[in-house]
């Protein structure tokens, strides 16, 4: 069992401490007390603390006695101990219950609090006190409705703009660059990249967001100018309508777009090392990187 979601898990612990001794009543002015080694010091009056330096001193429970009286029984005081135990179990599933009533009753401003709790302490603090209390007070319910309300605006706002642009973004074909990036990952590159006119050509990674995507920066400085994705290409503001141009058309053959970056820089479209060789001067691309992206 798994003891740390059990709420009677220490109690095994107490009854043992309760019968390490047997209990002895006694009577005084006709009142019974149940004597008893007392469970914190083990019926010794003394307690011992510390690794290195070792002190000991007179127990706090029983004020150095090593016993303690009760009016109650060992097994009436357990009996009571296992009581309180269910009550406070009883009252927190009540609440969550509760809590959970009201999130049924609430769908749009529950799922407003739970996304937002993570980025929004606000959020995080009404979704702490629906499950404490159960409830929201009016004005805690009249806030988070507004919130939720303005939260669903925007997004609405959003989705409209992100279909306007996927609507018209550029249609660009990046199919020669996706066969070529293929063949270098069977070649064993496991990052392929180009380098076409001043831009540098990736793909997304597999377990990225943008799966399937190309993206598109710029060579000298790394700015992200977009990415290519469902045949279209979805630019940053960074990248200006003549760099878009460029792009569209360099992406639509990339193999002679290499060649040209090759023979006007003097260097490899796939490696980035210089062109020495002359065949690889004329050829505008290293024969290795040419091969291992299919060209």
């Amino acid at each position: 069992m798994n003891t740390a979601s059990n709420p009677f898990s220490d109690m095994a612990d107490d009854l043992d401490a309760i019968y390490a001794s047997t209990p002895v009543a006694t009577a005084t002015n006709e009142v019974t007390y149940f004597e008893q080694a007392c469970p914190k010091c083990k019926g010794t009056g003394r307690f011992t603390f510390g690794y290195i330096n070792v002190r000991s001193g007179e127990c706090f429970a029983c004020k150095g006695k090593g016993k303690m009286s009760f009016k109650t029984s060992p097994a009436t005081r357990a009996k009571a101990k296992a009581g309180a135990q269910k009550r406070a179990v009883a009252k927190v599933e009540a609440q969550a219950n509760k809590a959970q009533e009201w999130k049924n009753a609430n769908p749009a401003e529950a799922t407003w609090m739970e996304s937002s709790a993570p980025r929004f302490e606000f959020a995080k603090s009404m979704l702490d006190a629906l499950n404490k209390y159960g409830h929201l007070t009016e004005r805690q319910m009249e806030t988070v409705q507004r919130l939720t309300v303005q939260d669903a605006e925007r997004q609405a706002v959003r989705a409209t703009e992100q279909a306007t642009r996927a609507r018209t973004a550029p249609v660009v074909s990046v199919e020669a660059i996706e066969v070529a990036f293929n063949t270098a990952k069977l070649a064993g590159i496991k990052f392929p990249k180009l380098r076409l006119d001043s831009f540098m050509f990736s793909p997304a990674g597999e377990n990225s967001k943008n799966a399937g995507a190309v993206y598109v920066k710029s060579k000298g400085d790394g700015v992200y100018l977009g990415k290519v994705m469902g045949g279209r290409l979805f630019t940053s503001r960074d990248c200006t309508p003549e760099a878009q141009e460029r792009i569209v058309a360099v992406a639509s053959d990339p193999k002679q777009a290499a060649i040209a970056y090759g023979q006007k820089f003097g260097s490899c479209a796939v490696c980035g090392r210089e062109l020495t060789d002359s065949d690889s001067v004329d050829r505008g691309i290293g024969p290795i990187c040419a091969s291992k992206y299919g060209w």
